[in-house]
């Protein structure tokens, strides 16, 4: 279960975001990032009866380093103010859809899907899209989705369909998509509580279908 120690960690880097803080709080830092690390794990074992392999993922595996890449950013901050885990069937580095936890005071959100693809990744999408975008809709219109994620995707999208196609196909929707991602924010009163991980593993498992309908798209594009 994520603890209050956890967030007033991650406050407190918000505002004493040091190297000579930071290794100062060490040992604050190890607490809070244990706690993430066990939040995954039982989000792994809930996931597991229906993706086997995920029991022989390593939770430590999941998670983005705290250090920020400062190199290409005008915010020259060290650390991340956030602890993020990102979970799929080929590891957290890969162009890949899966699932995502954020923990950090008032931003705590449950994702699924692929966000922000580069371009290879994001034309196999489109390629999928234009050939099966009836399997895409149904899966998207389902009450339990809905329910979890909303009547549509958020995220960026072009002002109008990509090169090569017509500005009346009928798919454009989708196709002007960037990003095809799904998201719930977490009330931290949940993130608290044990419900977290319940409520993770709930909406993981509406989003199942959608994770695997963009991995098949991926698959047939790298054949």
């Amino acid at each position: 279960m994520i603890t209050k120690a956890t967030f007033g960690f991650l406050k407190a880097l918000g505002a004493h975001n040091q190297r000579a803080w930071f290794h100062a709080n060490r040992e604050r830092y190890e607490a809070a990032r244990a706690e993430v690390v066990a939040l995954v794990d039982a989000v792994l074992a809930g996931l597991a009866h229906a993706e086997p392999d995920f029991l022989e993922i390593d939770p430590e595996d999941c998670l983005f380093r705290i250090h920020r890449d400062t190199r290409f950013s005008k915010g020259k901050e060290p650390y991340k103010t956030n602890f993020g885990a990102f979970i799929s069937d080929r590891g957290r580095r890969v162009a890949r859809a899966g699932y995502y936890v954020h923990v950090e005071p008032g931003e705590c959100l449950v994702a699924a899907g692929l966000y922000m693809p580069p371009s290879p990744e994001l034309k196999a999408v489109r390629a999928a899209i234009l050939g099966d975008a009836a399997g895409l809709r149904r899966i998207l219109a389902r009450p339990a989705f809905r329910k979890a994620f909303g009547k549509e995707m958020p995220g960026d999208r072009l002002k109008t369909v990509p090169r090569g196609l017509p500005k009346d196909h009928p798919d454009a929707d989708l196709l002007r998509y960037t990003s095809f991602a799904v998201w719930r924010t977490v009330p931290d009163r949940v993130a608290l509580t044990p419900a977290f991980a319940k409520e993770a593993v709930r909406d993981f498992r509406t989003a199942r279908e959608f994770v695997h309908w963009i991995n098949r798209a991926l698959d047939r594009a790298s054949r």
